[in-house]
């Protein structure tokens, strides 16, 4: 029997391969990019180390090494939307 810790554990594991890029042959660099951001894995270089969405609905990358987030990643809205179809085609959402 798993115990709550381990349950959660396995589900977590099974999500990370289920998103991973290397599943998506087709998959954008940007969108590797946040993916490896949101799984903690490197898949890119340089790597994602924070992402941030203005009050104008702008989603900006920092990437690693950089002092701040200055990489234009695209609307709110767009990011949105390509997250949901990629949970969709990893079987998750």
């Amino acid at each position: 029997m798993h115990t709550p810790q381990q349950f959660n554990s396995i589900n977590l594991d099974s999500t990370v391969a289920k998103l991973h890029p290397n599943r998506f042959p087709r998959m954008s660099g940007r969108m590797s990019a946040i993916v490896g951001f949101l799984i903690c894995e490197a898949v890119t270089q340089p790597a994602i180390t924070e992402i941030v969405v203005t009050s104008d609905g702008l989603v900006l990358a920092r990437a690693d090494g950089e002092d701040s987030a200055n990489h234009f990643i695209g609307r709110y809205t767009d990011v949105l939307r390509n997250w949901t179809a990629l949970l969709a085609l990893a079987g998750i959402g």
